[in-house]
């Protein structure tokens, strides 16, 4: 091994040590611009040509070290002009002011920034970001209830669940995606969003009427 690349390799060591073990269960709202199941999902490549999405996260337990993450919402909110894995996407991290402690701000903003590696998403999506937006502490109202879920942060960002209704019967559908291998979650019900949207500067979009999935997720690391 090359002199410098030992020293990288030493350089990762120390970094990895110095990251806390954390964990998270969490309620997980997904919303995107994809039609319904979200193609990205199957062939790697989005409906429209583009990813937007906004997702709700209700952590039920967990923790960042000796910091505790129980009972905290966060919202993230993406964009790509093109699919995910070809990158230049903007992000911005939308944490629940509940959160008074610092050390609970940043735990959340080292997870969900990918920063501290683990399984899941966020170190996946980390190297398509290209315009970190700066996150924000704000107000949200969250209620997890399946495929009627919802989060809304005043005047910024408003989601709306509902589900799928047969429409010769008027039943509601038990409509469910499974992805054994999948990163984000294995087992999602399906359910479309009725309102989808955000209002910022920099992010600006509304969805509604597309894709959405309910689903519990867990996530660990480094």
């Amino acid at each position: 091994m090359a002199l410098h690349q030992l020293k990288t390799s030493i350089q990762e060591e120390k970094d990895e040590e110095a990251i806390p073990q954390w964990t998270f269960k969490a309620d997980y709202i997904e919303t995107c611009n994809c039609d319904y199941g979200c193609s990205c999902n199957f062939t790697g490549f989005p409906s429209n040509g583009f990813c937007s999405a906004l997702v709700g996260y209700h952590i039920r337990q967990g923790n960042y070290g000796k910091v505790t993450l129980e009972n905290l919402e966060v919202v993230d909110a993406y964009s790509w002009p093109k699919a995910i894995h070809q990158g230049d996407g903007t992000h911005q991290i939308f944490i629940a002011n509940r959160a008074t402690e610092q050390e609970q701000k940043d735990a959340i903003i080292n997870i969900f920034s990918g920063r501290v590696k683990g399984n899941g998403h966020f170190a996946l999506f980390a190297p398509t970001i290209k315009y970190h937006l700066d996150p924000q502490s704000v107000d949200i109202h969250m209620n997890v209830d399946g495929r009627r879920s919802s989060f809304y942060i005043p005047g910024i960002v408003d989601v709306q669940l509902e589900n799928f209704v047969n429409p010769v019967t008027g039943q509601e559908q038990d409509a469910k995606v499974q992805l054994p291998r999948g990163f984000i979650w294995k087992l999602a019900d399906a359910a479309k969003t009725k309102i989808m949207s955000i209002s910022t500067q920099s992010l600006n979009f509304n969805h509604s009427g597309k894709n959405a999935f309910y689903s519990v997720v867990e996530f660990e690391g480094p």
